[in-house]
């Protein structure tokens, strides 16, 4: 029987844990107006205490925090992200309890609670570390959980550090509870030889990695890549927002904001592409320093010609004309640079089809990889292929994804096949804008495709009429070798007798003089002879099968109203040159026949290839031959061709009228 993997037990255990954790937090915020209530807030010692308004805003703090952090464990119980919420939750629920329960124990008139000045302590500094979890160490770890790269794994380690030095510091020191209730205190005076040094190293460490960590983080989301980089962005622009609320009066207002971090990073760790979100992160980041610009402008404007005009609505209405007059470049600006924050190389589309019109240009040896290549990186997919128009994967990048976003490539009429791209990494589908940027460039990756297939063919004929060349050199040497050049030897030779002759034996030089006329026809025969052995021109401009169809089309075969023409050709690849030349010479002869002869309304032509065979077949419709006859020149000329290389050939005549010319040429690899 199957068992489940020990994780997940584990994970179980762990998600339980978190919301345990949750809950627990949640009693102890629930359970400040209970500490609270009885007049606990109007008591004379009592600094700050806890009216309804502050309960709220805290209360909306812890439970953002605890059940967003004990979602995210529930749903990924190995993510530190989730684990840190949670804990910041915990110890402001923490720190707001044991403030409230002090408060109390120490200001009712018995002092019957326990632990009064304890819990006080407490809550004196568990608000530092509930606080600085989430800014100082979360976005390190933001959004996988660990780390990004080796700098942010010391900077951590750093961060770590300083933190246990200011807290450990805050809690030494902190003896006096001035801050919530007057007149009490820890009872001990603590050593100032421990908490200066703790205090100098814990400030200065903890300021410093903050603000490392902030600007790092700004940093990492200008360098990512999607998602990540829409994932930081949704991060900068809350934080953005806690920083403009918190300069505004209420303390009611940022605790809303601050409890909407949390929730944007479960959104962004989870699904950072819910509702939008990516709109949302834009208008964000957009309108909040337009809007602080937009204020800082009126006011100092405003405040400027007050001096001059102190009286009048007249400073108000120049400060907005200001406004008027130099916003909307500044907003341009502004939305240019936060589209090209948040979506990188998405933000300008000219740039990415500029992009890949610079890979294309590049010199390469695989046009269509590098265009493949250009158009993967210009969407940041995972995955791109070109498949042929039978589905077979031509060019392949990354790694397989479902679902896929797929383009058929077309040029004109001609189906070249499909291109295939794959999502961004961590997303589960190709974005619109993606999906639109690969329809606008499929149509250049599909000429990349038709001219690597015209270069591939250009090459292949360059590589069939250069191996034919050789075999024809080949061939006339061998010619000339063995058959011209001895003939020509021998006329030399008995030209050198003649000549002898007639000056010692005039008689004997006509004789000799008819030997060599006779030498010279033979030579002559020869001569013609090798030239028609020649390579047809044809074949060296084609194939095999184009080149009988040009033919065909060159003895007026196939036009309207004359006879019809077919071919029928299976693969002939990897021909030997002397084969193809002999078939070829052979269908010539026969399609000469056809057009001289036979007054046919039909002809076809098949060409296939056996095991180490070629069949080449010809038929037409026509008055047909006699199977007694001898036949002409022409025939005899086939026969011979066919029986050089060891076939045969056969010339019949065809029921119910007609001609079939059936040869059968081996064909054996050179």
């Amino acid at each position: 029987m199957a068992t489940a993997p020990a994780e997940v037990p584990r994970d179980r255990r762990l998600a339980l844990l978190g919301w345990g954790l949750a809950v627990l937090a949640l009693l102890l915020i629930a359970a400040v107006p209970f500490l609270v209530s009885g007049g606990v807030n109007d008591r004379p010692q009592v600094v700050a205490g806890y009216p309804a308004r502050d309960y709220v805003a805290h209360l909306v703090i812890v439970a953002s925090l605890v059940l967003s952090g004990a979602w995210l464990v529930h749903l990924r119980p190995r993510n530190a992200i989730g684990w840190i919420l949670l804990a910041s939750g915990a110890l402001q629920a923490v720190q707001t309890s044991t403030d409230a329960y002090g408060i109390r124990a120490l200001t009712d008139p018995d002092h019957s609670l326990p632990l009064a000045r304890s819990a006080e302590w407490v809550a004196q500094w568990t608000w530092i570390p509930a606080l600085l979890l989430v800014v100082a160490v979360l976005p390190i770890l933001y959004p996988t959980g660990y780390p990004s790269s080796r700098f942010w794994r010391r900077h951590l380690r750093v961060t770590v550090v300083g933190l246990v030095c200011l807290v450990s510091a805050a809690a030494i020191a902190s003896a006096h509870f001035d801050d919530s209730v007057t007149g009490y205190d820890a009872g001990y005076t603590p050593p100032t030889w421990l908490v200066a040094p703790l205090a100098v190293i814990g400030i200065i460490t903890t300021a410093g990695c903050v603000l490392v960590t902030l600007v790092g983080t700004v940093v990492r989301t200008v360098r990512a890549g999607a998602p990540e980089r829409q994932q930081l962005a949704l991060l900068v622009a809350v934080v953005a927002l806690m920083l403009v609320f918190a300069f505004v009066p209420g303390q009611f207002l940022f605790a809303f904001v601050y409890a909407s971090l949390p929730v944007a990073i479960v959104v962004g760790v989870l699904r950072y592409r819910l509702l939008g979100i990516e709109v949302a992160v834009r208008r964000t980041l957009l309108y909040v320093p337009l809007t602080v610009l937009v204020a800082v402008v009126v006011g100092l404007s405003t405040a400027s010609l007050a001096r001059l005009l102190p009286d009048g609505p007249l400073p108000l209405l120049l400060g907005s004309a200001v406004v008027a007059v130099f916003i909307f470049p500044v907003a341009r600006l502004l939305q240019r640079g936060v589209d090209r924050f948040v979506l990188g190389d998405r933000a300008d589309p000219l740039r990415q089809v500029a992009g890949v019109a610079a890979e294309l240009a590049a010199p390469s040896e695989d046009p269509v990889s590098s265009m493949l290549a250009a158009v993967t990186t210009a969407t940041g997919a995972t995955y791109g292929a070109v498949c042929g128009a039978d589905g077979a994967v031509l060019v392949s990048l990354g790694t397989d994804h479902v679902p896929t976003h797929q383009v058929p490539l077309r040029l004109g009429d001609e189906d070249l096949g499909t291109l295939v791209v794959g999502p961004r990494r961590g997303s589960s589908r190709v974005a619109d804008d993606d999906a639109r940027l690969i329809d606008a460039l499929a149509p250049h990756l599909a000429m990349v495709v038709h001219a690597s297939r015209l270069t591939a063919a250009l090459a292949e004929q360059q590589a069939r009429a250069t191996r034919a060349t050789l075999t024809e050199r080949d061939r006339l040497r061998r010619d000339l070798h063995d058959g011209l050049g001895p003939s020509l030897s021998g006329i030399s030779l008995s030209l050198e007798a003649a000549l002898v002759a007639i000056r010692r034996d005039p008689g004997s030089a006509a004789a000799i003089l008819e030997r060599t006329r006779a030498e010279a026809d033979d030579a002559s025969r020869e001569v013609r002879r090798v030239i028609d052995a020649l390579r047809p021109t044809a074949l060296d401009r084609a194939d095999l099968a184009r080149a009988v169809r040009q033919t065909a089309t060159g003895l007026g075969l196939g036009r309207p109203g004359g006879t019809s023409f077919s071919l029928e050709a299976g693969d002939l690849e990897g021909l030997p040159p002397v084969v193809e030349e002999a078939a070829y010479r052979i269908v010539a002869e026969s399609l000469t026949n056809v057009v001289r002869h036979a007054d046919a309304s039909c002809c076809v032509v098949r060409l296939s290839r056996g095991p180490g065979v070629l069949r080449l077949v010809v038929e037409d419709d026509g008055t047909g031959v006699d199977d007694a006859s001898p036949g002409g020149h022409g025939l005899g000329s086939m026969r011979r061709r066919a029986g050089d290389l060891g076939g045969r050939l056969v010339v019949r005549q065809r029921v119910p009228a007609g001609t079939t010319v059936d040869a059968v040429l081996p064909w054996v690899r050179p």
